[in-house]
């Protein structure tokens, strides 16, 4: 069989499509990754790697050229350095499986949740920390995240219906966190307000992305998941990043100084 310009067809694009006969063996039978990931799926993932080491070796630049260390910085460089790793270890057929025991079978990404359960929590609190907000208020986010990220890998490795009912779960806390920062909008600056958005928009999009990807429904395929979602994470972390960190005096409210320090003392906690 053969794809687009002729080129030969991956056994997981035949099974996910319909053209193969017939699926593999339970366990994922012959199928090995990265070798049998369609070629879209290569590059798109190959570019969410490059992508992240681009956007966390700008941040760690921006962080060791500061005369003191900050906590924004820091957090900013993190998230898109543990995505780099994911991404990468994705493209190279670590972290991924080839589930036959659902309604049909489906390509998982588990290195995704790792990522996930370690980035999204600090995307949230340095959503908290731009907002000021107390501790009890951002204990709350990154609770809600984690457990948010735990729900849909549950689902992840279930089966149909048990596994909408976890995807349930995950949506309920995502609603909480929307809820929250929906809140911290009175009173922010425009920028602390866009950051907000980019924050929400993730929460949102993702379970939806969910739903219809591999692990939900399958309605969409696997190269347009990996797509989206590549497209989404790079600007959830590398754009959020530099935008915030390119206009951070207008993001926290903080006048800064010659050196690049917040001259408001009662905000030095946060830096």
């Amino acid at each position: 069989l053969s794809g687009r310009g002729g080129e030969a067809m991956s056994p997981v694009f035949q099974i996910l499509n319909g053209t193969s006969a017939a699926a593999p063996a339970a366990g994922g039978g012959d199928i090995t990754f990265p070798d049998d990931f369609p070629n879209s799926v290569k590059h798109f993932l190959l570019i969410g790697a490059i992508g992240m080491m681009i956007g966390a070796g700008i941040f760690l630049y921006l962080s060791m050229t500061r005369s003191k260390a900050s906590l924004y910085h820091s957090i900013a460089f993190i998230m898109p350095a543990v995505s780099a790793m994911s991404y990468y270890a994705m493209w190279t057929g670590m972290g991924v499986e080839f589930k036959t025991t659902d309604t049909s079978p489906r390509v998982i990404f588990w290195a995704r949740y790792v990522d996930y359960v370690i980035t999204v929590p600090l995307l949230l609190i340095q959503l908290a920390l731009i907002a000021k907000a107390d501790t009890s208020a951002m204990v709350a986010s990154t609770g809600n995240a984690v457990l948010f990220v735990i729900a849909l890998l549950i689902g992840a490795m279930n089966v149909a219906p048990f596994k909408y009912m976890w995807w349930f779960g995950g949506v309920v806390f995502a609603v909480l966190i929307v809820v929250q920062l929906a809140g911290r909008y009175e009173g922010a600056t425009d920028v602390a307000k866009a950051l907000n958005t980019i924050g929400i928009v993730f929460i949102v999009v993702y379970p939806l992305i969910w739903l219809l990807g591999s692990e939900g429904t399958a309605s969409l395929g696997l190269s347009q998941e990996v797509a989206v979602l590549a497209i989404l994470d790079l600007v959830t972390k590398v754009g959020f990043g530099l935008y915030f960190l390119l206009n951070f005096e207008a993001a926290t409210g903080d006048e800064v100084g010659p050196d690049g320090e917040p001259l408001n003392q009662q905000s030095q906690q946060y830096v």
